[in-house]
C-alpha cells in the first residue's frame, strides 16, 4: 500500500511507516559516514507504471536506491528468494516492498506480482542483469525488464550505482539517474535489443 502524498507517490507505489524508518537510517548514516550524491531525480516520472533497471554489485544497492528514490517514487524490488529463508529477513523485506524472485526458474507468482503493480501504474526496481556483478565483469542482460515493460507500457529508468562495489572505502556514494527509456514492443528480438539498449543506458551514466 501507499499513503496518499499528493504527486509525490502514487498510490500504487509501495509507501510503510517502516521503509520511510529504514529510508532515514540509510540517508542519514551513508549521508553522514560516507557523502551520497545523487544526480538527474528530476527525470523520474511521478506517475504511471515505472520500472527502475539499476546495476548491482553490492549488498548496498538496493536500500541505497530506494533511498534516493523516495522523493519521487517508492518502487518495490524484486529479490533473489534466498534472502527470504530467514523469518526476521522475509518478514523485513515483505514490509519495505519487496517480492521473492527465483532466479533459478521461470518464476511466474513473481512476474505477475510485478506485472500487477505496473498494471496498476506502479513501480519496481530491479536489476537487468539477474545478480551481482563485480567491476569489469560483463553479464549478459536478462529479459525480465523488456517483458514486463512491453506487457504493460512502463517506462524504464536507467540508474547508474557508483561505489557501492567498493564500500566502505569509496567516498561519496553516487546515484545517477537517467532519461526514461520507452517501452519496446513485444517479440524476442524487440526484448533483446531492448535489453541491450537498457544496459548501455546505465553504464553510460
Amino acid at each position: 500500500s501507499c499513503a496518499p502524498r499528493g504527486e509525490e507517490c502514487p498510490m500504487s507505489d509501495f509507501d510503510s511507516a517502516l521503509r520511510r524508518c529504514v529510508e532515514f537510517f540509510v540517508n542519514s548514516t551513508l549521508g553522514a559516514l560516507w557523502g551520497v550524491k545523487v544526480t538527474g531525480l528530476d527525470f523520474v516520472p511521478r506517475s504511471g507504471p515505472l520500472i527502475a533497471a539499476f546495476n548491482h554489485s553490492s549488498l548496498l544497492d538496493g536500500p541505497l536506491l530506494g533511498a534516493a528514490m523516495a522523493p519521487a517514487r517508492r518502487p518495490c524490488f524484486l529479490g533473489k528468494k534466498e534472502l527470504y529463508r530467514y523469518p526476521p529477513l522475509d518478514w523485513l523485506l515483505r514490509n519495505i516492498g519487496s517480492i521473492p524472485l527465483d532466479r533459478g526458474t521461470a518464476d511466474h507468482a513473481a512476474m505477475r506480482a510485478a506485472l500487477e503493480l505496473l498494471e496498476r501504474g506502479g513501480a519496481i526496481a530491479l536489476s537487468p542483469e539477474g545478480t551481482r556483478v563485480k567491476p569489469g565483469q560483463v553479464r549478459p542482460p536478462k529479459l525480465g525488464v523488456s517483458f514486463l515493460a512491453a506487457k504493460t507500457g512502463a517506462r524504464v529508468l536507467p540508474v547508474r550505482l557508483v561505489g557501492t562495489a567498493e564500500f566502505p572505502r569509496r567516498f561519496p556514494l553516487e546515484v545517477r539517474v537517467g532519461v526514461p527509456l520507452a517501452a519496446p514492443t513485444e517479440g524476442r528480438e524487440a526484448a533483446l535489443s531492448f535489453a541491450r539498449v537498457v544496459m548501455d543506458a546505465i553504464y553510460a551514466l
